[in-house]
């Protein structure tokens, strides 16, 4: 019997499918359907009845929403990778920073390899010089910036510290599959 402020809900997959298919069509983008997963998958375990935690049905539930945030990982992963392989064909640097901060060093890495990917050969290769002269020309800019030996100032040169951080991780990653293909065509 129910306490007066208390309600129950009854969960199956099938109304948790829907629910899920719902939460993402009313998302403005990936990452809020995301995050909105996120929290639903965080409700059910939060409320889920301790004697319900080890049955099929909560094993059932869990998994369709799981299912979902998963396509949801993915799918953001895809739109980050396709949206740095153009940033580095165009060389917008802002757009190259703004993934950069927007995700985790291995969700970085990931989008990067995934972008990379869709290089040919030339265009890679052309892809990692223009990353490595710039990392250079910037380095060496901050430097002479500084006035002092072995320092950095990124502001006096008009370098962004962000547009840095973002290009010496993508460097190495260019680098690293150019060699890649160089060693193994």
């Amino acid at each position: 019997m129910a306490v007066e402020n208390e309600i129950a809900l009854l969960l199956t997959p099938e109304t948790v499918e829907a629910l899920c298919r719902e939460t993402i069509k009313q998302a403005r983008s990936t990452s809020h359907a995301l995050a909105a997963l996120i929290s639903l998958q965080s409700f059910i375990a939060a409320t889920a009845r301790p004697s319900d935690r080890h049955t099929g049905s909560y094993e059932a539930v869990k998994t369709v929403v799981e299912q979902h945030a998963a396509e949801m990982r993915a799918r953001i992963l895809a739109e980050n990778a396709e949206a740095l392989a153009q940033a580095i064909r165009l060389r917008n640097l802002a757009e190259i920073a703004r993934r950069h901060a927007a995700l985790s060093r291995n969700g970085f890495w990931q989008a990067v390899l995934q972008a990379i990917r869709q290089f040919g050969p030339d265009e890679l290769d052309v892809a990692a010089a223009w990353a490595n002269d710039w990392c250079r020309d910037a380095k060496a800019s901050a430097q002479a910036a500084s006035g002092f030996p072995d320092a950095l100032d990124f502001r006096k040169a008009g370098v962004s510290a962000s547009e840095y951080a973002a290009m010496s991780e993508i460097n190495v990653y260019l680098a690293e599959a150019a060699q890649g293909i160089k060693e193994n065509p």
